[in-house]
């Protein structure tokens, strides 16, 4: 009676032929590619399902309509990261985890990718604020005769 809860599926984390799926995020077994032309497969559609309530809780309203592509961002590859592990799950080639929260961090590395590009914009606005301070340079001693 136990084993139903041995055998809870983790649909987070899943592997057939054409499909792998590695913390929320699908990508296709032979590539590894959330967008590939060859099997042919888009995820970005259903992974972008995954994060959404997480943006829009990271991120700023205004940010998101204006930095967040959706789902013609730019894609995820997992090419060489994932592997199949002994349980049968796939799991990052780096921790052997499955699910690694540091390798497939997907929600963290969208909101990176939307914030990065606000954080230098800031940066660079706050650049014309700065006061040029005109050194007096007092290395030219003219007047003093050798």
């Amino acid at each position: 009676m136990d084993s139903q809860f041995a055998e809870v599926d983790d649909t987070n984390n899943t592997l057939d032929a054409y499909t792998v799926t590695l913390n929320g995020f699908s990508f296709c077994t032979r590539h590894g590619l959330e967008v590939c032309e060859k099997c042919p497969t888009d995820n970005r559609g259903a992974n972008n399902m995954m994060v959404e309530d997480v943006l829009h809780d990271k991120v700023d309203e205004e940010v998101l309509n204006t930095k967040w592509k959706g789902d013609d961002r730019e894609p995820f590859s997992v090419a060489h990261m994932w592997t199949k592990l002994s349980n049968g799950k796939p799991g990052c080639i780096a921790h052997k985890e499955v699910g690694c929260q540091e390798c497939f961090n997907w929600s963290d590395k969208l909101v990176n990718n939307i914030q990065g590009a606000k954080r230098t914009a800031r940066r660079a606005r706050k650049l014309h604020g700065h006061h040029h301070h005109h050194h007096h340079h007092q290395d030219h001693k003219e007047d003093v005769v050798e």
